[in-house]
Protein backbone atom coordinates (compact mmCIF):
# COMPACT_ATOMS: atom_id res chain seq x y z
CA UNK A 1 0.00 0.00 0.00
CA UNK A 2 1.33 3.52 -0.89
CA UNK A 3 1.02 4.50 3.00
CA UNK A 4 2.90 2.25 3.85
CA UNK A 5 5.37 3.11 1.35
CA UNK A 6 5.67 7.14 2.60
CA UNK A 7 5.71 5.50 6.48
CA UNK A 8 8.70 3.70 5.44
CA UNK A 9 10.24 7.01 3.70
CA UNK A 10 8.99 8.88 6.58
CA UNK A 11 10.59 7.53 9.48
CA UNK A 12 13.98 6.95 7.54
CA UNK A 13 13.77 11.02 7.25
CA UNK A 14 12.66 11.85 10.67
CA UNK A 15 15.65 9.68 12.15
CA UNK A 16 18.10 11.51 9.82
CA UNK A 17 16.31 14.56 10.56
CA UNK A 18 16.20 14.43 14.48
CA UNK A 19 20.00 13.59 14.03
CA UNK A 20 20.57 16.53 12.23
CA UNK A 21 18.26 18.88 14.29
CA UNK A 22 20.23 17.98 17.29
CA UNK A 23 23.66 18.59 15.94
CA UNK A 24 22.15 22.04 15.45
CA UNK A 25 20.55 22.66 18.45
CA UNK A 26 23.53 21.85 20.70
CA UNK A 27 25.48 23.98 18.53
CA UNK A 28 22.82 26.57 18.94
CA UNK A 29 23.00 27.21 22.42
CA UNK A 30 26.70 25.93 23.03
CA UNK A 31 27.71 28.08 20.45
CA UNK A 32 26.84 31.12 21.78
CA UNK A 33 29.45 32.96 24.34
CA UNK A 34 26.88 35.46 25.57
CA UNK A 35 25.08 36.01 28.59
CA UNK A 36 23.43 34.03 31.01
CA UNK A 37 20.37 35.71 29.99
CA UNK A 38 21.00 34.84 26.11
CA UNK A 39 21.43 31.21 27.12
CA UNK A 40 18.42 30.94 28.91
CA UNK A 41 16.24 32.07 26.32
CA UNK A 42 18.41 30.02 23.68
CA UNK A 43 17.66 26.82 25.62
CA UNK A 44 13.85 27.67 25.19
CA UNK A 45 14.03 27.73 21.94
CA UNK A 46 16.25 24.07 21.65
CA UNK A 47 13.65 22.54 23.24
CA UNK A 48 10.75 23.93 21.63
CA UNK A 49 12.97 22.99 18.70
CA UNK A 50 12.72 19.50 19.43
CA UNK A 51 10.53 16.28 19.35
CA UNK A 52 8.79 17.57 16.32
CA UNK A 53 6.76 15.66 13.60
CA UNK A 54 9.27 16.62 11.19
CA UNK A 55 6.68 16.46 8.20
CA UNK A 56 7.40 19.67 6.52
CA UNK A 57 11.59 18.92 6.91
CA UNK A 58 10.51 15.24 5.06
CA UNK A 59 8.67 17.26 2.35
CA UNK A 60 11.19 19.33 1.73
CA UNK A 61 13.54 16.27 0.73
CA UNK A 62 11.40 14.69 -0.64
CA UNK A 63 10.96 17.74 -3.38
CA UNK A 64 14.31 17.54 -3.94
CA UNK A 65 14.09 13.53 -4.22
CA UNK A 66 11.42 13.76 -7.02
CA UNK A 67 14.50 14.80 -9.21
CA UNK A 68 17.59 13.77 -7.67
CA UNK A 69 18.47 11.20 -5.67
CA UNK A 70 21.51 12.07 -3.98
CA UNK A 71 19.19 12.68 -0.60
CA UNK A 72 21.78 14.33 2.07
CA UNK A 73 22.22 17.35 -0.23
CA UNK A 74 19.20 18.51 0.25
CA UNK A 75 19.65 18.50 4.75
CA UNK A 76 20.55 21.15 5.75
CA UNK A 77 17.30 23.21 3.83
CA UNK A 78 15.07 20.31 5.73
CA UNK A 79 16.76 21.75 8.78
CA UNK A 80 16.08 25.45 8.04
CA UNK A 81 12.50 24.74 6.93
CA UNK A 82 11.99 23.36 10.66
CA UNK A 83 13.92 25.71 12.36
CA UNK A 84 11.66 28.35 10.51
CA UNK A 85 8.60 26.61 11.53
CA UNK A 86 9.71 26.22 15.10
CA UNK A 87 9.95 30.13 14.48
CA UNK A 88 7.08 31.26 13.13
CA UNK A 89 5.23 28.95 15.98
CA UNK A 90 6.94 30.84 18.63
CA UNK A 91 4.67 33.74 17.25
CA UNK A 92 1.93 31.55 17.19
CA UNK A 93 2.05 30.92 20.06
CA UNK A 94 2.06 34.53 21.77
CA UNK A 95 -0.75 35.53 19.41
CA UNK A 96 -3.18 32.96 20.63
CA UNK A 97 -2.04 32.60 24.27
CA UNK A 98 -0.97 29.30 24.43
CA UNK A 99 0.77 27.87 26.95
CA UNK A 100 1.47 24.47 25.39
CA UNK A 101 3.27 23.59 22.36
CA UNK A 102 4.77 19.45 21.32
CA UNK A 103 3.52 19.04 24.92
CA UNK A 104 6.07 21.37 26.28
CA UNK A 105 5.98 25.24 27.59
CA UNK A 106 5.58 27.69 25.20
CA UNK A 107 8.82 30.14 25.13
CA UNK A 108 6.43 33.02 26.83
CA UNK A 109 4.85 30.71 29.11
CA UNK A 110 8.21 29.54 30.34
CA UNK A 111 9.52 32.88 31.47
CA UNK A 112 6.60 34.22 32.60
CA UNK A 113 6.98 30.76 35.16
CA UNK A 114 10.98 31.62 35.52
CA UNK A 115 9.85 35.82 36.31
CA UNK A 116 7.29 35.11 38.36
CA UNK A 117 9.75 34.51 41.11
CA UNK A 118 10.62 38.08 41.16
CA UNK A 119 7.34 39.51 40.56
CA UNK A 120 3.84 38.95 41.16
CA UNK A 121 2.71 42.16 38.82
CA UNK A 122 0.82 39.89 35.61
CA UNK A 123 0.80 42.61 33.40
CA UNK A 124 4.51 43.46 33.59
CA UNK A 125 4.91 39.44 33.69
CA UNK A 126 2.83 39.34 30.43
CA UNK A 127 4.51 42.31 28.70
CA UNK A 128 8.59 41.10 29.83
CA UNK A 129 7.40 37.24 28.35
CA UNK A 130 5.76 37.74 25.26
CA UNK A 131 8.66 40.60 24.26
CA UNK A 132 11.38 37.76 24.78
CA UNK A 133 9.28 35.18 22.82
CA UNK A 134 8.72 37.93 19.60
CA UNK A 135 12.75 38.55 19.98
CA UNK A 136 13.61 34.85 19.83
CA UNK A 137 11.13 34.06 17.38
CA UNK A 138 12.71 36.63 14.82
CA UNK A 139 16.09 35.07 16.31
CA UNK A 140 14.67 31.84 14.79
CA UNK A 141 13.62 33.27 11.59
CA UNK A 142 16.58 35.19 10.62
CA UNK A 143 18.82 31.55 11.79
CA UNK A 144 17.13 29.37 8.79
CA UNK A 145 17.73 32.19 6.34
CA UNK A 146 21.47 31.83 8.01
CA UNK A 147 21.55 27.97 7.43
CA UNK A 148 20.24 28.59 3.42
CA UNK A 149 22.98 30.59 2.62
CA UNK A 150 25.63 29.03 4.36
CA UNK A 151 24.88 25.33 3.23
CA UNK A 152 24.14 26.72 -0.84
CA UNK A 153 26.63 29.55 -0.94
CA UNK A 154 27.53 27.87 -4.40
CA UNK A 155 24.71 26.65 -5.68
CA UNK A 156 23.54 28.22 -8.56
CA UNK A 157 20.05 28.04 -7.52
CA UNK A 158 20.88 30.12 -4.50
CA UNK A 159 19.07 33.15 -5.04
CA UNK A 160 15.89 31.13 -6.34
CA UNK A 161 15.71 29.40 -3.50
CA UNK A 162 15.86 32.37 -0.56
CA UNK A 163 13.09 34.35 -3.32
CA UNK A 164 10.94 31.58 -2.69
CA UNK A 165 11.70 30.60 0.90
CA UNK A 166 11.08 33.82 1.75
CA UNK A 167 7.77 34.18 -0.31
CA UNK A 168 6.90 31.34 1.74
CA UNK A 169 7.44 32.89 4.89
CA UNK A 170 5.83 35.97 4.08
CA UNK A 171 2.46 33.86 2.72
CA UNK A 172 2.41 32.50 6.32
CA UNK A 173 2.29 36.13 7.69
CA UNK A 174 -0.32 36.92 5.58
CA UNK A 175 -2.20 34.29 6.62
CA UNK A 176 -1.53 34.34 10.58
CA UNK A 177 -2.33 38.44 10.12
CA UNK A 178 -5.84 37.74 8.51
CA UNK A 179 -6.08 34.98 11.55
CA UNK A 180 -5.46 37.75 14.23
CA UNK A 181 -7.89 40.28 12.23
CA UNK A 182 -10.94 37.64 11.18
CA UNK A 183 -12.32 37.26 15.10
CA UNK A 184 -12.84 40.54 15.89
CA UNK A 185 -14.92 41.27 12.58
CA UNK A 186 -16.70 37.77 12.87
CA UNK A 187 -17.43 38.75 16.74
CA UNK A 188 -18.67 42.04 15.66
CA UNK A 189 -20.81 40.63 12.83
CA UNK A 190 -19.24 43.23 10.31
CA UNK A 191 -18.91 40.95 7.28
CA UNK A 192 -20.81 39.10 5.53
CA UNK A 193 -20.94 34.96 5.25
CA UNK A 194 -19.46 34.98 2.14
CA UNK A 195 -16.49 37.16 3.02
CA UNK A 196 -15.79 35.34 5.86
CA UNK A 197 -15.90 32.01 4.26
CA UNK A 198 -13.83 33.76 1.92
CA UNK A 199 -11.20 35.02 4.15
CA UNK A 200 -10.86 31.41 5.58
CA UNK A 201 -10.11 30.01 2.74
CA UNK A 202 -7.78 32.97 2.25
CA UNK A 203 -6.12 31.86 5.68
CA UNK A 204 -6.03 28.39 4.60
CA UNK A 205 -4.08 28.80 1.68
CA UNK A 206 -1.31 31.41 2.71
CA UNK A 207 -0.92 29.97 6.71
CA UNK A 208 -1.44 26.89 6.39
CA UNK A 209 -0.97 25.27 2.54
CA UNK A 210 1.84 27.39 1.84
CA UNK A 211 4.10 26.71 5.17
CA UNK A 212 3.11 23.09 5.58
CA UNK A 213 3.00 21.64 1.96
CA UNK A 214 3.69 24.30 -1.32
CA UNK A 215 6.54 25.56 0.39
CA UNK A 216 8.82 22.38 1.72
CA UNK A 217 7.72 20.71 -1.47
CA UNK A 218 8.68 23.73 -4.26
CA UNK A 219 12.45 24.85 -2.36
CA UNK A 220 13.38 21.32 -2.71
CA UNK A 221 12.14 21.23 -5.75
CA UNK A 222 14.11 24.71 -6.66
CA UNK A 223 17.00 23.21 -5.07
CA UNK A 224 16.86 20.23 -7.48
CA UNK A 225 17.17 22.98 -10.47
CA UNK A 226 13.26 21.87 -11.28
CA UNK A 227 11.42 24.06 -13.90
CA UNK A 228 9.30 26.74 -13.28
CA UNK A 229 5.71 24.06 -15.21
CA UNK A 230 7.29 21.49 -12.56
CA UNK A 231 7.07 23.44 -9.40
CA UNK A 232 3.86 24.98 -10.46
CA UNK A 233 2.40 21.39 -10.89
CA UNK A 234 3.74 20.10 -7.88
CA UNK A 235 2.23 22.92 -5.69
CA UNK A 236 -0.87 22.79 -7.25
CA UNK A 237 -1.36 19.40 -6.01
CA UNK A 238 0.07 20.80 -2.40
CA UNK A 239 -2.51 23.44 -2.19
CA UNK A 240 -5.23 21.14 -2.33
CA UNK A 241 -3.22 18.89 0.57
CA UNK A 242 -2.29 21.59 2.47
CA UNK A 243 -6.02 22.97 2.55
CA UNK A 244 -7.52 20.04 3.16
CA UNK A 245 -5.11 19.65 6.22
CA UNK A 246 -6.39 22.49 7.96
CA UNK A 247 -9.99 21.30 7.92
CA UNK A 248 -8.97 18.35 9.06
CA UNK A 249 -6.78 20.12 11.96
CA UNK A 250 -9.60 22.33 12.65
CA UNK A 251 -12.00 19.47 12.92
CA UNK A 252 -9.54 17.60 15.22
CA UNK A 253 -9.33 20.65 17.62
CA UNK A 254 -12.09 20.16 19.01
CA UNK A 255 -12.57 16.50 19.08
CA UNK A 256 -9.66 14.93 19.24
CA UNK A 257 -7.79 14.80 22.67
CA UNK A 258 -4.75 13.79 21.23
CA UNK A 259 -3.37 17.33 19.78
CA UNK A 260 -0.30 18.15 21.90
CA UNK A 261 -1.99 21.62 22.75
CA UNK A 262 -4.70 22.85 24.96
CA UNK A 263 -8.05 21.10 24.48
CA UNK A 264 -10.53 23.61 23.34
CA UNK A 265 -8.39 25.95 22.25
CA UNK A 266 -9.03 26.76 18.95
CA UNK A 267 -13.10 27.60 20.80
CA UNK A 268 -11.12 30.14 23.33
CA UNK A 269 -9.40 32.07 20.62
CA UNK A 270 -12.60 32.30 18.86
CA UNK A 271 -10.25 30.15 15.72
CA UNK A 272 -12.63 30.97 11.91
CA UNK A 273 -12.98 27.92 10.48
CA UNK A 274 -15.33 25.99 7.93
CA UNK A 275 -16.68 24.63 10.79
CA UNK A 276 -17.36 28.37 12.54
CA UNK A 277 -18.26 29.58 9.18
CA UNK A 278 -21.37 27.16 8.69
CA UNK A 279 -23.12 28.37 11.74
CA UNK A 280 -22.76 31.77 10.80
CA UNK A 281 -25.46 33.57 10.42
CA UNK A 282 -27.71 30.27 11.12
CA UNK A 283 -30.28 29.78 14.21
CA UNK A 284 -27.32 27.90 16.28
CA UNK A 285 -24.69 31.14 16.40
CA UNK A 286 -26.19 32.94 18.95
CA UNK A 287 -25.74 29.55 21.54
CA UNK A 288 -22.48 28.88 19.78
CA UNK A 289 -21.30 32.46 20.73
CA UNK A 290 -22.19 31.51 24.41
CA UNK A 291 -19.13 29.37 24.46
CA UNK A 292 -17.11 30.30 21.26
CA UNK A 293 -13.91 32.82 22.77
CA UNK A 294 -14.63 31.72 26.34
CA UNK A 295 -11.70 31.63 28.64
CA UNK A 296 -13.08 28.82 31.03
CA UNK A 297 -14.06 25.50 29.17
CA UNK A 298 -14.87 22.82 31.04
CA UNK A 299 -15.35 18.85 29.31
CA UNK A 300 -19.31 20.19 29.37
CA UNK A 301 -18.95 22.89 27.55
CA UNK A 302 -16.49 21.55 24.55
CA UNK A 303 -18.72 18.52 24.47
CA UNK A 304 -22.39 21.31 23.65
CA UNK A 305 -20.06 22.98 21.32
CA UNK A 306 -19.62 19.60 19.73
CA UNK A 307 -23.27 18.69 19.44
CA UNK A 308 -24.07 22.36 18.09
CA UNK A 309 -21.81 21.90 15.24
CA UNK A 310 -23.17 18.36 14.58
CA UNK A 311 -26.68 19.48 14.75
CA UNK A 312 -26.18 22.17 13.04
CA UNK A 313 -24.27 20.42 9.74
CA UNK A 314 -20.91 21.75 10.44
CA UNK A 315 -19.12 18.89 10.99
CA UNK A 316 -20.95 17.22 8.09
CA UNK A 317 -20.07 19.69 5.64
CA UNK A 318 -16.34 20.30 6.75
CA UNK A 319 -15.47 16.88 6.41
CA UNK A 320 -17.44 16.66 3.00
CA UNK A 321 -14.76 19.55 1.89
CA UNK A 322 -11.73 18.35 3.36
CA UNK A 323 -12.00 15.02 1.78
CA UNK A 324 -13.47 16.77 -1.98
CA UNK A 325 -9.49 18.55 -1.24
CA UNK A 326 -7.66 15.60 -0.38
CA UNK A 327 -9.74 13.58 -3.88
CA UNK A 328 -8.66 16.93 -6.00
CA UNK A 329 -5.52 16.44 -4.58
CA UNK A 330 -5.12 12.67 -5.54
CA UNK A 331 -6.77 13.34 -9.24
CA UNK A 332 -3.83 16.34 -9.79
CA UNK A 333 -0.90 13.75 -8.16
CA UNK A 334 -2.55 11.24 -11.37
CA UNK A 335 -2.00 13.40 -14.07
CA UNK A 336 1.81 14.20 -13.30
CA UNK A 337 3.60 12.63 -16.04
CA UNK A 338 7.15 13.34 -14.74
CA UNK A 339 7.29 12.02 -11.42
CA UNK A 340 8.77 8.35 -11.84
CA UNK A 341 5.88 6.03 -10.39
CA UNK A 342 8.04 4.94 -6.95
CA UNK A 343 8.51 8.53 -6.08
CA UNK A 344 4.64 9.03 -6.77
CA UNK A 345 3.56 6.52 -4.75
CA UNK A 346 5.45 8.11 -1.45
CA UNK A 347 3.24 11.38 -2.50
CA UNK A 348 0.41 8.78 -2.64
CA UNK A 349 1.09 7.35 0.86
CA UNK A 350 1.52 11.03 2.55
CA UNK A 351 -2.13 12.25 1.15
CA UNK A 352 -3.24 8.82 2.83
CA UNK A 353 -1.40 9.31 5.82
CA UNK A 354 -3.34 12.29 6.41
CA UNK A 355 -6.35 11.28 6.08
CA UNK A 356 -5.38 8.56 8.17
CA UNK A 357 -4.51 10.91 11.22
CA UNK A 358 -6.36 11.26 14.24
CA UNK A 359 -4.03 13.71 16.02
Amino acid sequence: MSIDVFKKYYSEEKEKLNQKISEFNDYFVLGDDGNEYLKENLEYFRILNSDGKLIRGTLVNLGYYLLKDNKEYSNDLALAYEVFQTAILVHDDVIDHDTIRRGKDTIHYANYKAYNKYSDNSEELTDLSNSIAICMGDYGLYSANKIISNAYANDKNLAKLLNYFNDTVLNTIKGELLDVILPFNSRNRVLSKQLLTDSIMDIYRLKTAYYTVIGPLSVGLILADASEDKIKEVAEFAEKVGIAFQIQDDILGIYSNEMGKVIGSDIKEFKQTVLYAYVYGTKYQDELLKYYGQNKLGDETIQRVREILESSGALKYSISIMNKYFDEASEILDNISWISLDKKMILEGFVEYLRERNK
